[in-house]
């Protein structure tokens, strides 16, 4: 199907499973958000060269137009979280994303490495034929055009490209849509603008940008060859009516079937960075919890990183080097790297790391919301003033990098290790401690710290001005829109800190312990544990970093130490906060403390009556409805009283315009009642539904002024008792993921709806309400059941729509029950 071809149809020329696409796909009136996902036609040669098939099964027998003549009476709809895809589409989805993730790594780190050689090769021969003060300006220089080149992109190109995207991951992983996220544009413009941030020298490392675009890329190939396999043909005759049956889109088992996919793409894309399989499968169920992880991810993922690394590795191997070489990786392990004289001096250094892990996450909160406030009193020119802020801030980096490096001592190289560190301002046959740590790539720096042969070679003094200048630089880092993954970063605070522990242990601690590089690996541990606050994949990286399973045991015991000292002071991590501070819609695993007094007539949606609708309604009755900007969901009452389903923004948008194209409603009646209709859906992510919605509009231009709302809405709703407790209904979304529910009396009777989003925004402000009390009282106080209901009762009138009678549409028209057949 081309997408891009604006081809006409009549009413009789209902869009086939492969036929010309409908007028409303014009790319002029598609927004930019809908055609990147679309656009993706580059991906059809790929499906075949995999063996997936993008023709949907039999077809219905078609009449001479093209149309079928016969379809399903109504759309069959699966379980819920299921896709139901054939075992062929679903696993060659699966093997072209683990195999386009190796490609696309195999591609950014040889790019990446030869830049950054480039770069410092050039910084050497500056020092040695101009002096330390023209290379500084030159390194600069430098560093600050790859931090332009990267605005230019992530500001006029792919603004979605900023920042980890992690966050915006979580939540669409978590079951919820953000429309404008996966696109083609911020895949490419991702990808580049990661190796530029990289090169440039941003304290940032590529976990983060790399695990979306894994999931980036799933989402683009589930959606081009799962779309055939999730459309039906349903019959949409009315009387006087030549159009016999529609194409529609089981949404809910074509999101599922992304979400799968889009799992084991960031699996893929973590277990390449670290070369570990197993810690991209744990990772990624650590980032979205066991409620949002199916069954058959696990080996699926298993699987794809499993062929991803080994791809990875093969194409390495082919260029004359190895995924070593470009990994955090420990070459020579030791039989016993630690003895039980550590272990005291590891739990020092957990509970030194813990709270500072949780209070550098603070900082960096900190530093994002004062700059968020300085470009919002640059309103009128925030884009640009943002472009730079991150040029100036990454010349910051790199003028502070090459001027700290100055203040280190230079020492002899030793031969054994001469590849290892940077010479920068010293003499031929030495080097600089503090060089080796920070004028090369993150990567870098952490395998120099978890070194067990370099133990005498960095020193404790090097080591604090790393970590201090470092450290500084990437809290300061929060909220410049630049591709920031802060794995790596946080390992190197870490491994720092860790450093200084093993080195002052050695100065002035007992003989016969361990060797600094094997502090530096607990330290990186304690720290990621706390800023990430996840346990079991940190353990897995750092020790398939350091070759050693032996150091499991005290890996374990640094982070549950570290973890829990961070919990005690931050409730969340890194983004977790950043999900709330960015109003990404997520969901919890579990229900807010307040909500146990909450039942679900207080957790209605805030559902004025004009966005109920009739089973039939008219132009005006659905017009007024979509005027609600607020409501993206419309129940479908019939009877006065009885939801019969759900139907979208999206549909109903289409369908008036269909009217307007067919000349439904007549240009003096639009005069007469200055009627003006535009398309303005939020749902951008979800163009397929229009379908829908143009196919019955058409249908009704000839069955006269009623639009059959019906056959728009999504049937056998969730229905949820008036006085269900908020924690019971609460699994509903959180854990069957249903996107919208009916509030119903005993009798049965429609009294508001509950949806997803809804859910959402008032589970914060039960949070927020909680906390806000929580931290007035004193450690001996408590809140009693009294103050509880109070409490609780003040934040249901805070959600609450009280004031209106949610149970009975506005409508005009014929009776609904006889146009149902009921």
């Amino acid at each position: 199907c081309d997408l891009a071809a604006p081809v006409e149809f009549d009413s009789d020329e209902i869009l086939s499973a492969f036929g010309p696409c409908p007028r409303f796909w014009r790319p002029a009136a598609m927004p930019p958000q809908s055609r990147g996902a679309l656009d993706e036609s580059w991906f059809q040669a790929l499906l075949g060269a995999v063996g997936i098939s993008s023709e949907p099964s039999r077809s219905p027998r078609r009449n001479s137009s093209g149309t079928p003549m016969r379809g399903l009476r109504r759309i069959k709809t699966s379980g819920p979280q299921t896709h139901k895809l054939p075992f062929g589409v679903m696993w060659g989805i699966t093997l072209s994303t683990a195999v386009l993730m190796a490609i696309i790594n195999f591609c950014t780190i040889w790019i990446i490495s030869f830049a950054v050689e480039w770069k410092f090769s050039t910084l050497q021969t500056l020092v040695d034929s101009h002096g330390i003060l023209i290379a500084v300006l030159g390194f600069t220089c430098i560093c600050s055009c790859g931090a332009v080149c990267c605005q230019i992109l992530v500001t006029f190109c792919a603004p979605g490209a900023a920042g980890s995207g992690a966050p915006e991951n979580k939540g669409f992983l978590n079951g919820n849509e953000i429309p404008g996220l996966w696109t083609s544009q911020n895949l490419i413009g991702r990808a580049v603008a990661t190796m530029l941030a990289n090169v440039s020298g941003y304290p940032v490392g590529r976990e983060g940008p790399t695990v979306t675009m894994g999931s980036n890329l799933a989402y683009l190939i589930t959606h081009v060859a799962a779309l055939p396999f999730v459309r039906q043909w349903v019959d949409v005759d009315a009387p006087g009516s030549a159009t016999s049956a529609a194409i529609m889109i089981d949404e809910d088992r074509f999101e599922h079937a992304k979400r799968i996919a889009c799992t084991v793409g960031g699996a893929c894309g973590m277990a390449m960075l670290f070369d570990s399989p197993i810690g991209g499968i744990v990772y990624m169920f650590e980032e979205i919890t066991s409620t949002a992880w199916p069954v058959e991810v696990t080996f699926r993922a298993f699987a794809g990183t499993s062929i991803c690394s080994l791809l990875s590795r093969a194409l390495l191997n082919m260029c004359g080097t190895s995924t070593k070489a470009f990994v955090v990786y420990e070459w020579n392990p030791q039989p016993q790297g630690w003895s039980w004289r550590d272990v005291p001096f590891f739990v020092l250094l957990a509970v030194v790391v813990g709270p500072f892990s949780a209070f550098h996450t603070r900082a960096c909160l900190a530093v994002a919301t004062q700059r968020q406030k300085l470009m919002s009193t640059l309103s009128r020119y925030t884009k640009y003033a943002k472009a730079v802020d991150a040029i100036f801030y990454c010349a910051l980096c790199a003028a502070t990098y090459a001027t700290v490096a100055l203040l280190a001592k230079c020492r002899h190289l030793p031969l054994e290790t001469s590849g290892e560190f940077v010479r920068y301002d010293c003499e031929e046959g030495k080097y600089n401690p503090v060089a080796s740590l920070l004028l090369t790539t993150s990567e870098g720096a952490v395998k120099r710290l978890f070194s067990r042969h370099n133990v005498n070679e960095i020193h404790f003094r090097n080591e604090l001005l790393a970590f201090l200048s470092y450290t500084i630089l990437n809290i300061g880092l929060t909220g410049v829109p630049v591709p920031s993954g802060n794995f790596t970063g946080s390992m190197l605070i870490g491994g720092l800190a860790g450093r200084m522990m093993g080195a002052l242990v050695r100065d002035y601690g007992q003989p016969g312990v361990a060797v600094s590089g094997v502090y530096a690996m607990v330290g990186s541990a304690a720290m990621l544990s706390g800023f990430k606050q996840m346990a079991v994949a940190v353990v897995v990286f750092i020790t398939g970093a350091a070759n050693d399973l032996n150091l499991v045991p005290p890996l374990m015991l640094a982070v549950t130490v570290a973890l829990l000292l961070n919990k005690l002071i931050n409730e969340r991590g890194f983004d977790e906060e950043q999900i709330l501070r960015k109003a990404i819609p997520f969901l919890g695993p579990d229900p807010p403390h307040l909500m146990d007094r909450i039942v679900a007539l207080d957790l209605r949606d805030d559902l004025p009556r004009e966005a109920i609708l009739p089973p039939e309604a008219e132009y005006r009755v659905i017009k007024t409805a979509l005027e609600q900007s607020k409501v993206n969901v419309f129940p479908v009452i019939k009877d006065g009283n009885i939801c019969i389903g759900f139907a979208t923004r999206v549909r109903l948008e289409a369908a008036l315009q269909a009217w307007e194209d067919t000349g439904m409603i007549e240009a003096t009646e639009m005069r007469a009642n200055n009627i003006e209709v535009t398309v303005n859906s939020k749902d951008d992510s979800n163009p397929l539904g229009k379908l829908i919605s143009v196919t019955v509009a058409r249908e009704s231009s000839f069955s006269g002024s009623m639009l059959p709302v019906f056959r728009l809405t999504e049937r056998s709703p969730y229905t949820i008792l008036e006085d269900m407790p908020g924690p019971r209904l609460y699994a509903i979304f959180a854990k069957a993921g249903a996107k919208a529910a009916c509030v119903v009396s005993e009798r049965g009777e429609f009294k508001g709806m509950i949806t997803r989003g809804g859910l959402i925004e008032q589970s914060r402000r039960c949070e927020e309400a909680y906390d806000s009390n929580e931290n007035n009282l004193t450690e001996e106080d408590t809140l009693d059941d009294e103050e509880e209901l109070m409490l609780v009762g003040s934040q249901s009138r805070a959600l609450t729509p009280h004031g209106t009678d949610q149970g009975s549409p506005s409508s005009s028209g014929p009776n609904p029950s006889s146009a149902l057949g009921m």
